[in-house]
């Protein structure tokens, strides 16, 4: 058997590999480094990579125990990546979160291989300071990590005070972008292009634009996910970005809600017959794939729609508020609040975690639909001869 490549090693990630010289499967796990600055590594073989990675689950488990480690060069970085692949491990967090969180951890660089004990409240000040140029959500999921961390370090005796406790979250310099629905004229002049031009992803913007699903959720798609027998599509995965942000199908929706099933609406059904019309059998049964045959990224479908908007003129520029490729999402979610739908049921298409999310994303529309039914009340009271006279 050929010698196989040797991955790069994360802390406490390790890598397996197969060694031509003893044939055997090896796994190394990097444990950080000694007082002298030395890397410290475990070895352990096996005879095949399944034999291997169990013998390195139970090295994970005892990483810090004081058996391979001297607490007082336990950084914040080898820590959290401790912590961050026992949680993937138990299947505590999906693939997707796991990058997520290593993209935070890379935030974290300014006290990275500085030891935890010689971290103090200045050093991680300094730090959040350094990021108010980023948006309010970065901010917030950096300062919620290292409270994590430095959490854990006080509960694992590496070290006895929290210097996170006098480390208060900045406010970004960054100002929020609103992300709005389309307006009906745009909604039109949108659909019209669709229709007479050559768009890439077309469908699957009109999917979304018709069912209110994620664009992650959409090109997750598989064939088995299409009941045209009581007509719903079943969602249960999407695209997430991995480490290096290439596509990835993720087993399992972007919220805890997200598993659902979503009506074909007979704006929809044309749509979803055309595209199993033109489906030709792969073997991962996806509806859509990139024309390398490929998982589709967000990012390409949003910068078409980016296009498309640009080229025809389409963005209405008096109207407050940004258009990307999730405006599709809140334009669906708009239309149904201006044709009545209630709240509850929205909520249940969207896919929303508490339908608090869906009261406050919507509630300029939700306000503008109850003040037209409160005029409307008025209207009806007014020809009834009910209205007192000034």
């Amino acid at each position: 058997m050929a010698k196989a490549k040797k991955p790069k090693n994360h802390y406490g990630q390790g890598s397996v590999f197969y060694l031509d010289s003893k044939k055997k499967w090896m796994g190394q796990l990097d444990l950080g480094k000694d007082e002298n600055g030395k890397r410290i590594r475990k070895t352990v073989l096996g005879d095949s990579p399944e034999e291997v990675e169990e013998k390195m689950q139970k090295l994970r488990y005892d990483i810090y125990s004081g058996k391979f480690v001297d607490a007082t060069t336990v950084t914040f970085e080898q820590l959290m990546m401790q912590m961050l692949n026992e949680k993937r491990a138990m299947n505590e967090i999906q693939d997707q979160t796991y990058f997520r969180h290593l993209d935070t951890l890379k935030h974290c660089r300014a006290i990275s291989d500085i030891p935890i004990q010689k971290v103090d409240s200045t050093m991680l000040k300094e730090l959040m300071l350094s990021k108010v140029d980023y948006s309010q959500s970065y901010i917030r999921k950096i300062h919620m990590m290292l409270n994590q961390g430095f959490a854990e370090a006080v509960r694992r005796k590496i070290i006895v005070e929290n210097p996170m406790l006098d480390v208060r979250r900045p406010k970004s310099s960054k100002k929020p972008k609103k992300i709005r629905a389309m307006t009906m004229e745009e909604q039109k002049a949108f659909m019209e292009v669709i229709k007479t031009e050559r768009v890439l992803y077309a469908d699957q913007m009109l999917i979304s634009m018709f069912t209110g699903m994620r664009m992650g959720e959409i090109n997750a798609l598989s064939v088995k996910d299409i009941n045209t027998n009581f007509n719903f599509i079943n969602i249960d995965k999407t695209i997430a970005k991995g480490e290096h942000n290439e596509p990835l199908l993720n087993s399992s929706p972007k919220t805890e809600k997200g598993n659902r099933q979503v009506p074909i609406n007979s704006m929809v059904k044309p749509i979803i017959d055309r595209v199993l019309k033109n489906y030709i059998p792969t073997k991962d049964g996806m509806l859509f794939h990139s024309s390398a045959g490929k998982l589709i990224p967000t990012t390409l479908v949003n910068a078409e729609f980016k296009r498309i908007l640009k080229v025809n003129n389409i963005k209405d520029e008096s109207v407050r508020g940004d258009l990307t490729l999730h405006s599709l999402r809140h334009t669906y979610a708009t239309r149904c609040i201006e044709s009545g739908m209630p709240p509850k049921v929205l909520q249940n298409l969207l896919g929303h975690t508490d339908i608090k999310v869906t009261l406050d994303t919507y509630s300029d529309v939700f306000d503008n639909f109850q003040n037209e039914n409160v005029a409307k009340v008025d209207e009806y009271l007014s020809s009834a001869g009910l209205a007192l006279n000034a």
